[in-house]
């Protein structure tokens, strides 16, 4: 195949095609930044599970703990202070009987 067969404006048709596939994202959407990670311990203190509280910000749960082993210090005791108030906030709605 030589650069004579391809149409001129190929390229930007392919551009078009690949920028209106829907479910792409940027790259920048799966990193870690520090609104997503806040996020992400609200969620946990909230109650959420670590696969759903990943889920709300659009990460995976394997990521989320590759976080947690990559950065430790504050994030981990974020983490497990938020999961200390998340089983608490389940175990009181248990006690009033709500469902979760």
């Amino acid at each position: 195949m030589t650069h004579e067969s391809i149409p001129p404006d190929a390229a930007p048709r392919a551009a078009a095609r690949a920028a209106s596939r829907p479910g792409r994202r940027a790259n920048a959407d799966y990193r870690w930044t520090s609104p997503k990670a806040i996020a992400f311990l609200d969620a946990l203190a909230a109650g959420e599970s670590v696969a759903a509280a990943a889920r709300l910000v659009g990460m995976s749960r394997q990521s989320a703990y590759r976080l947690r082993a990559r950065a430790g210090g504050r994030f981990a005791q974020g983490w497990d202070l938020a999961r200390r108030a998340g089983h608490a906030r389940r175990a009181a709605e248990r006690m009033r009987g709500g469902a979760r």
